[in-house]
């Protein structure tokens, strides 16, 4: 029990009678002490009920209704206008007779009645009644005090943890957004940089062919041919890193747009392969093709889908030892219009360990498949990653280290409005 809290009890319970019959209010209070009240009190004055009211803090209140001076209805009155916060439960001694009189001290707020003259069974039964309902309704409001307390308390602490979460967040989005930015100046860098080296390569790669070739008639030693090769291979190389670093740094930046329109995919993907058939050869690799006889269009960017195709494709011969199979297939996906294309490899497979490394830009593993001319970027994978995503679609790998790769390209019928705020999006 709450240490503030006044048991039920003949002790615990205190009592003030208010009568202006001296009589009366004897009786009623020595009725009240033989019964084993300790504490009861009496008042003849119905003007000084409030202030006994006040410093006793009554638990009951039997209040005689007709009075000089001030009645009954007066009294409940005066302690409903003056502001205590402890209220006692109030009985009225009325005549049988008055009605009227017990419906309007019920509308003010008494507890119950008693006819005069009194009945001492009654009075009694009557009073320890009103003590203990009085009782239990006080317990109650110190238990509704403490919970509340307990609950502001919980409240202040819950609405202190989510002001740090909303600075935490608020932080986090800040520095994102710092971060995003940087990533968007970096990558315009690269894009400019990587443009600015495309003339000078391009001169590199033309006058040392010139030179390999002897146009302009014989060098003399051979070893200057073989010079000129070399410088010509490092420049090929160098162009092609030049020209992916630029790619990706568009599509990182949110600066390609896309072209989107209706496109037999199936023709596009044709042409691409075809345009990989020389290095096939020169590799020693079967390369073959499975598209449908039947039209298979959809709303995309045909250059994204040649750019996905080639870098799929060449990488895949590139990896892939002489006398293996490199195949290149497009199908409708499952009921939805969608579109699926698989390119397998019969090559050197990825590590799971490595996989993380092949998708990240300028990521090279270690393979033993290794031909003059073909070293990678490490751009080829991370790029098609990139342009698969800006088309809607997902990119999955599944390979097997000796046994090959199979890389599975899902995209959508139609890319939809939102093309160039998903192509942003993703960089």
């Amino acid at each position: 029990m709450h240490p503030g809290l006044r048991s039920p009890t003949l002790d615990g319970t205190t009592i003030l009678v208010v009568d202006d019959s001296r009589t009366n209010l004897l009786f009623v209070t020595d009725l009240l002490r033989q019964a084993g009240y300790r504490s009861v009190h009496g008042v003849t004055d119905p003007r000084e009920a409030v202030a006994q009211v006040r410093a006793l803090q009554p638990d009951v209140l039997i209040l005689d209704y007709v009075m000089p001076h001030l009645d009954g209805i007066g009294v409940i009155d005066a302690l409903n206008a003056s502001g205590l916060e402890v209220r006692p439960a109030i009985i009225m001694l009325t005549g049988k007779a008055e009605r009227e009189l017990r419906i309007a001290a019920l509308e003010r707020g008494a507890r119950d009645f008693v006819n005069k003259p009194c009945d001492k069974h009654e009075l009694l039964a009557r009073v320890a009644n009103t003590a203990q309902v009085q009782f239990l309704q006080r317990q109650l409001q110190q238990q509704n005090t403490l919970l509340e307390g307990m609950v502001a308390e919980r409240t202040q602490r819950l609405q202190e943890a989510i002001d740090v979460l909303r600075q935490a967040e608020r932080r986090l989005a800040d520095a994102l957004e710092r971060s995003e930015r940087e990533n968007r100046d970096k990558s315009e860098f690269l894009a400019n940089a990587a443009h600015e080296l495309r003339t000078p390569l391009n001169a590199i790669i033309g006058f040392s062919e010139m030179i390999r070739d002897q146009v302009y008639g014989p060098l003399g030693d051979r070893r200057y041919g073989e010079f000129a090769g070399d410088i010509h291979q490092a420049g090929t190389h160098l162009l092609a890193l030049v020209e992916g670093t630029l790619d990706l740094a568009k599509a990182e930046s949110g600066r390609t747009q896309l072209e989107v329109r209706e496109t037999d995919v199936g023709r596009v993907v044709a042409d691409s392969v075809r345009m990989l058939r020389t290095m096939a050869d020169g590799s020693g690799v079967k390369l073959t093709l499975r598209v449908p006889d039947e039209p298979l269009t959809i709303r995309t960017d045909p250059e994204k889908i040649r750019q996905i195709v080639l870098n799929l494709a060449s990488n895949a011969i590139k990896f892939t030892p002489k006398g293996g199979q490199v195949s290149v297939e497009v199908a409708p996906g499952p009921g939805d219009g969608a579109l699926i294309m698989v390119v397998r490899d019969t090559g050197v497979g990825i590590a799971p360990e490595d996989m993380a490394t092949a998708l990240r830009p300028f990521g090279q593993v270690r393979a033993a498949v290794q031909r003059p001319g073909q070293k990678g970027t490490g751009l080829g994978l991370p790029l098609t990653r990139r342009f698969v995503e800006m088309l809607g679609g997902t990119l999955d790998i599944a390979s097997e280290v000796g046994r090959g790769t199979v890389v599975t390209v899902r995209l959508p019928a139609d890319i939809g409005a939102d093309a160039d705020h998903r192509a942003a999006a993703v960089g």
